[in-house]
């Protein structure tokens, strides 16, 4: 339908991560080579210019390439991997600007974050790092502890080298996270890729409730009862009603 591309955009070689507000009409993008974040008009098509860019020393931005945008509180979330934080800007504000929140300390067991998920309507943050889920209030800021912990060999998202991808449902309060060893797409024992689904409130070395195979990355349509998953065999929607409830 359209293609977004050229130089003019400020785009890398490389996306890993994109995210779509509907509510106001805008796609933001990281580009972790510039430590910027880009936003763009939703139908956005060709060398088309971002309509705004945060960017510069005052962000502190580092290695960034994953994020999740609340429009509903007008803020986008980004993990800072190499400086163990979770920084949140507001969504509106182009240019260098400090962030107006910043989780980071001891007591937030950020190791490594390298996946985040924001849910407005329950007012909480999930950030996905080497020990496992950690579930956070929205407005967290400094050297908090998580409110909730998912982690050990039985959550199967804990470890180096884990796929992490993560989305929050907030109508049904669940964690859809994906875990396995990078590369071992088809260990028929578990070790590879695939989709687990907790609830709010499960804390610990608990399995999942849910599990989807050979899933790497994730995006959910909620009114169809889909999950839509990409992985080694490209990219699937599957039907799965009790996963939603």
């Amino acid at each position: 339908m359209r293609t977004l591309a050229g130089q003019a955009t400020l785009l890398a070689r490389t996306v890993h991560d994109i995210a779509v507000d509907n509510l106001h009409d805008e796609i933001v993008v990281p580009n972790p080579f510039a430590q910027a974040i880009l936003f763009f008009r939703r139908e956005a098509h060709g060398e088309e210019l971002p309509i705004r860019v945060i960017q510069g020393p005052k962000t502190m931005l580092g290695y960034s390439d994953v994020l999740d945008v609340d429009p509903v509180h007008n803020e986008v979330i980004i993990p800072q991997s190499f400086s163990d934080a979770v920084f949140v800007f507001r969504r509106d504000v182009g240019g260098d600007v400090a962030p107006i929140r910043v989780i980071h300390g001891p007591k937030t067991r950020l190791d490594r974050p390298e996946a985040v998920a924001v849910d407005p309507v329950n007012n909480l943050i999930a950030v996905m790092t080497r020990q496992g889920v950690m579930v956070f209030n929205r407005t967290d800021s400094g050297d908090v502890a998580p409110r909730w912990v998912i982690t050990g060999p039985k959550t199967g998202v804990s470890g180096a080298g884990t796929i992490r991808r993560i989305v929050l449902y907030p109508e049904g309060k669940k964690i859809f996270a994906t875990g396995g060893v990078r590369g071992d797409y088809l260990d028929v024992e578990n070790r590879g890729a695939f989709l687990g689904v907790w609830k709010y409130g499960d804390q610990g070395d608990i399995p999942p409730w849910g599990v989807l195979k050979g899933v790497s990355s994730v995006a959910l349509n909620p009114e169809a009862k889909e999950v839509i998953g990409g992985g080694s065999r490209g990219v699937n929607a599957y039907h799965v009603p009790e996963l939603f409830e």
